[in-house]
């Protein structure tokens, strides 16, 4: 298959958004909403959403498009998460300072269940695995194009759209309505009645990033897209902004992956990198280079960004217009780095990286 340039740019503006997220997250919580420093962690967190959306996209993109026996997705795909999930799991919890103040086998003891759970950003090696059971699934949504509009359509009505607009009503329509809000109660109970399961979960993004690779969107659409998405996250940033001065405490109801906004500001990152034009060939070996390690990347960015933290560098230590994107871009660097070097280890680059 030939190699799609713009998933390996993706990959790495997927990872360096990642990242930008859990550097503003760290004082999110902590700060006063009315300050300029929450602001501005509210607005970087809304600008970089649709990293994990991003990354489950070029997955459906890549595996969609080849034959995959069920024995290789279990024996290759799945067995390596798995494995490397436990270690860096594993690996959290000795890292973490109370283990290293009183020892491994404190450590070992007091964070098993969370070796078990995984750390926070560990989730995501879950979500993946369960994408990818659904392989043959989604090759035989993706078989008929009717189908596979059909499921897209359902998913998006009764995963995004509906959840979406009932949120919306709760947080800025009927928010001081006893009445209309048990109406609400009743609506809710009556999708989950209706149990339709099977199209509520990270496939839609699995099957979007192939449905998206395959088709050709003319610059009237591509416009279009871009529109939606400049209008996803002005509706991110002032959502959140409004709610959480109203609350007086920071909420997260616009922040899910399977919220509109977010599913608008993922299009159209997606959008804009596949028709790129990419006609440096050095710039392009360099970028499929470099999104070799994002996995790896990932997976060790939160240790660096908790050991700057540790040294007192963080968020609040300047400006965080400026501290947000400057320790994002130190953290990226470390993290592909340590990467790099993970990679030239045979065994650890087949199973843990």
């Amino acid at each position: 298959m030939e190699r799609k340039t713009y998933c390996d740019y993706l990959r790495i503006v997927a990872t360096f958004a990642v990242i930008v997220l859990h550097v503003s997250a760290t004082n999110w919580y902590g700060t006063n909403v009315n300050e300029f420093a929450w602001k501005t962690f509210n607005i970087y967190m809304s600008i970089v959403r649709w990293g994990v959306p991003i990354f489950v996209m070029i997955s459906g993109s890549l595996f969609l498009n080849k034959d995959i026996s069920y024995g290789k997705i279990y024996s290759k795909y799945i067995f390596r998460l798995m494995f490397a999930f436990l270690f860096w799991s594993l690996f959290y919890a000795l890292a973490s300072e109370d283990t290293l103040k009183r020892g491994i086998g404190y450590g070992l003891k007091t964070h098993m269940g969370d070796i078990a759970k995984g750390y926070y950003h560990m989730w995501f090696i879950l979500m993946i695995i369960g994408v990818y059971m659904c392989i043959p699934i989604c090759k035989a949504i993706i078989s008929n194009e009717l189908v596979m509009k059909y499921y897209l359509f359902l998913s998006f009505i009764f995963a995004f759209l509906l959840p979406w607009l009932i949120q919306i009503l709760k947080d800025f329509v009927i928010a001081d309505s006893e009445s209309m809000m048990k109406v609400i109660g009743v609506i809710i109970y009556n999708l989950d009645t209706i149990g339709i399961k099977m199209v509520l979960g990270y496939t839609f993004y699995f099957v979007l990033g192939y449905y998206l690779d395959r088709i050709c969107l003319n610059k009237k659409a591509r416009l279009v897209v871009y529109f939606f998405g400049g209008v996803g996250l002005i509706f991110t940033v002032a959502a959140q902004q409004v709610l959480a001065v109203r609350m007086k405490e920071p909420f997260q109801n616009y922040f899910g992956n399977f919220n509109v906004n977010v599913l608008a500001e993922a299009i159209c990152i997606h959008t804009f990198f596949k028709y790129h034009s990419y006609k440096g060939s050095i710039v392009n070996s360099r970028a499929a280079f470099l999104s070799n390690y994002t996995f790896g990347a990932y997976l060790i960015h939160v240790f660096f960004i908790e050991k700057l933290s540790f040294m007192g560098l963080d968020t609040m230590s300047f400006a965080p217009l400026l501290s947000v994107p400057i320790i994002s871009l130190l953290v990226f660097v470390m993290s592909m780095c340590v990467s790099a070097i993970l990679h030239s280890i045979p065994i650890v680059k087949k199973y843990l990286v």
